[in-house]
């Protein structure tokens, strides 16, 4: 399959990649995200989550803090004007968020690796309330012995008393925006404190050297020339900071400088050859004295510096939020909660977790996330890669990988795709390429999956036809299919599959259907049981069927998928249940009843087709799962009302009513029967 390759994927081809690979950066950040949980289902599918206990790997928390005392003319998120009382309800609403989640093991049950308290503008917080927040979120959320605890703050009103109490509330990491120490760029970008009171109190905390301070700069400013941005970089690096964020100046339209800018009232930003110019004296000043690069744009001097949240976010780690207008991710699923200030706080009142916004994860969420942190490093692992997905990049995003080689954005050094200095100052722009092009590679595949398909269901439908004798699987088999696939290759209206994880809940369903039919078929073998399914419990790690004529040892883990399937068979109606494991073989199936008419039972198939939809709404919640080896389950048969089977190899004959004899069951032990244990007590 060939994606038609462009120059927003590609870039173009020029003699100078820094200045003309892209017209301009469009975004800062990408997400990845899935499609939408509808309103109605967010707050089952919420708890649903919580209830599957915490996730493996780092985790992250996020605390919003929705005020500012002036709005920053380049930004187009402002929220709220800070106020005394409004910040104290929200704290209190705050507080009771992160209590809420105190009960909840999926929150709690599993040490948080960073936190980070963000705005807005967080130091507008009283040292009281400073102090207090620090002590819910010790109290709330476990941490790491060496977890890094960040807080935003701006100059402005950030006094040593407030300094002192995020020290004391246990913060160690201070992520502070300077954006430039020139006054006259300060200014225009709605920014209080002169450049010379920015510089004192940055000295002051960093001489301080009681927690890692970094300090933000922007570059691409309007007005701002290639000289302006040198001495803020020199400015920077005398102040002793431990850490230095370098980002290029993304002009959003609808803010108050874009709009300014578009209106002739403020100087255009300088063009792309400056800002490359600017990006290219950050990295060589930087690297003269000695800070480390931890990511394209984050770089530390600070032995204690690890840039741990920013990067393990871009990552996607597990990152719960807290506050109006924080965002995250659990198990996979984004999160996005209530923007409103009054809507926050009625939800809270409520009891309820504020959530505004959820989608589900993405298909390709590991490998995408994988990819966004390497872009984020300055280069890819495709070996890395490789096993967090099924796709091979080295192969399926060859011909986009040589695109960048060739225009000087990228070197392949074995294993790894290493970005060049161009290809590090338009990373943004090669990550959103990569996605582009995996989605529309993921597009061609799907149609060609879905054309597979409607011809593997022809098939399955002519030979069905012609061997109307013939069952699902038999007929499958012919085609060299496994049942899995089989049902994979029908039509929705006559399969649908569900995660095996709701095994109980089958389970609990099945002993209420009434009487059913429940088929076994191994090596050209079929057995047949008639009657009520039976109840069962654990032990051992099996789920034991307690039948009187039914017995077994079920393995939950065994089960990878379950089918519900409505075929016509002998021009008669069917509906079956099959549990399917991870080889694509089925265990067992469970048809519906039929009455004297051989109609299927009304009642059952209310049943069906109400268990069917429960558990599709259910799988929509679920976080993916690797599915388990496939192991055997065994089905013991005790008594039988089907008609004469034989044993392959024993040759013993099953006849309706008949009890195997101590001496046929020994017989069948010991034999080397595919049957041994289906047929065995």
């Amino acid at each position: 399959m060939t994606v038609k390759l462009d120059e927003s994927l590609t870039g173009r081809l020029t003699r100078d990649p820094m200045t003309g690979a892209f017209s301009r950066k469009e975004t800062a950040h990408i997400q990845v995200m899935g499609n939408p949980v509808l309103t109605q289902d967010q707050a089952d599918c919420w708890h649903s989550l919580l209830r599957n206990g915490p996730s493996d790997g780092p985790r992250l928390a996020y605390l919003h803090i929705p005020f500012c005392r002036t709005r920053c003319s380049y930004c187009a998120f402002f929220q709220n004007r800070s106020s005394d009382d409004k910040i104290a309800q929200y704290l209190k609403a705050l507080h009771r968020e992160l209590a809420m989640a105190a009960d909840q093991a999926a929150l709690t049950g599993a040490p948080f690796d960073a936190i980070y308290v963000g705005g807005g503008t967080p130091s507008d917080l009283s040292p009281q309330q400073i102090l207090e927040l620090g002590q819910r979120i010790r109290d709330t959320l476990p941490l790491r012995t060496d977890a890094e605890l960040t807080f935003e703050a701006r100059f402005h009103g950030f006094d040593q008393g407030r300094f002192q109490a995020c020290l004391d509330a246990g913060f160690n990491r201070f992520s502070l925006g300077v954006q430039s120490f020139n006054t006259e760029l300060r200014q225009r970008l709605g920014r209080i404190d002169d450049g010379d009171t920015v510089l004192r109190a940055l000295e002051r905390m960093c001489n301080q050297d009681q927690a890692v301070i970094v300090a933000d700069l922007i570059y691409g400013l309007p007005g701002q020339t290639l000289a302006d941005w040198q001495r803020d970089l020199n400015t920077l690096v005398d102040t002793g900071v431990g850490g230095a964020d370098l980002y290029q100046l993304i002009l959003l339209p609808e803010s108050q400088l874009g709009r300014a800018v578009n209106k002739g009232r403020v100087a255009p930003p300088p063009g792309t050859a400056e800002k490359a110019a600017m990006f290219e004296a950050g990295l060589s000043t930087l690297a003269r004295h000695h800070f480390n690069r931890l990511s394209v744009s984050h770089f530390g001097r600070d032995r204690r510096e690890r840039n741990r949240y920013n990067h393990l976010s871009k990552a996607g780690a597990e990152l719960i939020p807290f506050g109006a207008g924080g965002g995250g991710r659990i198990q996979g699923h984004g999160i996005m909660l209530e923007r409103q200030l009054c809507r926050y706080l009625e939800r809270i009142e409520a009891g309820e977790k504020p959530i505004a916004m959820m989608t589900q994860p993405h298909e390709e969420q590991g490998l995408r996330y994988a990819a966004g942190a390497g872009f984020d490093l300055g280069y890819l692992d495709l070996d890395r890669l490789y096993q967090r997905s099924d796709r091979d990049l080295a192969d399926d995003a060859a011909p986009l990988f040589q695109a960048w080689q060739n225009h000087g954005l990228v070197e392949r050094d074995g294993r790894y795709l290493n970005l060049t200095k161009a290809g590090q100052f338009w990373h943004i722009n090669l990550q959103q390429g990569l996605n582009r092009y995996l989605d529309a590679l993921n597009e061609q595949q799907q149609q060609a999956r879905l054309n597979t398909m409607s011809d593997l269901y022809q098939r399955i439908h002519t030979l069905s036809q012609e061997q109307p004798m013939a069952s699902l699987a038999q007929v499958g088999r012919q085609l060299g299919l496994s049942e899995l696939a089989t049902v994979q290759a029908l039509p929705q209206d006559q399969a649908r599959l569900v995660d095996g994880r709701h095994f109980d809940r089958l389970m609990a369903a099945l002993t209420d259907f009434g009487p059913t039919t429940t088929v076994i078929e191994v090596a050209g073998q079929i057995l047949e049981y008639k009657g009520g399914f039976p109840e069962g419990r654990y032990g051992h790690g099996f789920y034991n069927l307690q039948g009187e004529h039914l017995r077994g040892h079920l393995d939950p883990k065994a089960v990878s998928h379950i089918a519900f399937v409505r075929r016509p068979f002998m021009r008669l109606e069917t509906r079956s249940l099959w549990l399917l494991n991870g080889e694509g073989q089925c265990s067992f199936k469970i048809y519906l009843g039929r009455d004297d008419k051989r109609q299927l039972l009304t009642e059952q198939v209310a049943k069906f087709d109400a268990l069917e939809a429960e558990l599709l709404a259910l799988d929509a919640e679920m976080p993916p799962a690797v599915a388990p080896a496939a192991e055997a389950i065994a089905i013991e048969v005790v008594e039988c009302d089907a008609v004469p089977r034989a044993c392959p190899i024993s040759g013993i004959q099953l006849k309706p009513g008949q009890q195997l004899s101590p001496e046929q069951d020994a017989q069948v032990r010991q034999s080397r029967c595919p049957m041994k244990r289906l047929l065995g007590r």
